[in-house]
């Protein structure tokens, strides 16, 4: 099977060289051939075929490279342009140019030598001791929660927009289904959790009972209306409330805490924690790659210096 770059360049070939006067036949135009000069810079048909994208068919490839051949010429008249208009300032800015090339360079070398060897794995010690050592680093900037919560349509208002009734049976059902949930979330255990989850799946109620994740308030409260409005006493209460807004029910309970100012929960600061031990990994990586190449040059005499 020929390859599809090898077909769009083919392509190419017979569409773009195959009309004109004094052009060359097509099957002698591969490779180092121009396509395009402008002002003494030169595009090949082997660099025009490899921007063209393998999955395109013939038709559409012999489009895309009629635009990438019409971006190259526009963008050559350009920078003669701009050569011409700044011609007193073309020194710095090849200066610029030349500082912008050897940083690229060296990060990117640098970046794949520390990612090839960098040891990811942060043990809990580690974390632990992090905290402990720099607690002025993880100040809460809002009040962070561990919450647990469900909604879903109130089902007396969902009868009502049926045009159902809404029978004394079904009304004790639900104050015994709302018993019941408060009860859960009361225990949430390892118990009480999962009975609480199969019932929100059951009853297609929106629902988070992941008792380890952390929120902050003002992200939660975009998930459920809630009118905090001495929020410090409000979640710090860890018995179960229910509200009802927009003609859902909602039910919360809190777990823990922490409050804006102070020193974040160990959970909350981690994932920061586990960021800044790697970065610091990294860096030691950088410097010590750093002090050995440069070691090297001086034992293999590359380097000369004179005293200052």
């Amino acid at each position: 099977m020929i390859p599809a770059r090898t077909v769009a360049a083919m392509l190419l070939l017979s569409v773009l060289g195959g009309c004109g006067d004094g052009v060359q036949p097509a099957e002698a135009r591969f490779g180092n051939d121009v396509v395009a000069e402008a002002y003494g810079e030169v595009l090949t048909w082997d660099s025009l075929a490899q921007q063209v994208p393998d999955d395109l068919n013939l038709a559409d490839s012999a489009a895309f490279a009629e635009r990438i051949l019409d971006r190259w010429l526009r963008e050559q008249v350009l920078v003669n342009e701009a050569r011409t208009q700044l011609r007193d300032e073309l020194a710095s800015i090849e200066q610029a140019l030349e500082v912008y090339r050897r940083s690229l360079l060296i990060n990117t070398y640098e970046n794949r030598y520390v990612a090839s060897r960098l040891d990811e794995e942060v043990s809990e010690e580690d974390i632990v001791a992090y905290y402990d050592a720099h607690p002025e680093l993880f100040t809460l900037h809002d009040h962070a929660v561990q919450v647990l919560y469900l909604h879903l349509p109130d089902p007396e208002v969902a009868a009502q927009t049926r045009g159902a009734n809404w029978s004394r049976r079904e009304a004790r059902a639900w104050d015994n289904d709302m018993d019941q949930i408060k009860d859960w979330l009361s225990a949430a255990d390892s118990a009480s959790i999962p009975e609480l989850e199969r019932w929100c799946m059951e009853r297609g109620a929106v629902h988070h009972v992941d008792h380890e994740a952390w929120w902050f308030v003002r992200d939660l409260v975009d998930e459920v209306p809630l009118s905090l409005y001495r929020v410090e006493d409000q979640i710090q209460r860890t018995s179960p409330l229910s509200f009802q807004e927009n003609d859902r029910i909602y039910f919360v309970r809190f777990l823990d805490h922490g409050l804006k100012g102070k020193t974040a929960p160990l959970d909350v600061a981690r994932d920061q924690i586990t960021e800044l031990l790697l970065q610091k990994r990294r860096q030691q990586l950088r410097e010590a790659l750093r002090d050995t190449l440069l070691q090297r040059a001086w034992a293999e005499g590359d380097l000369r210096r004179e005293n200052l």
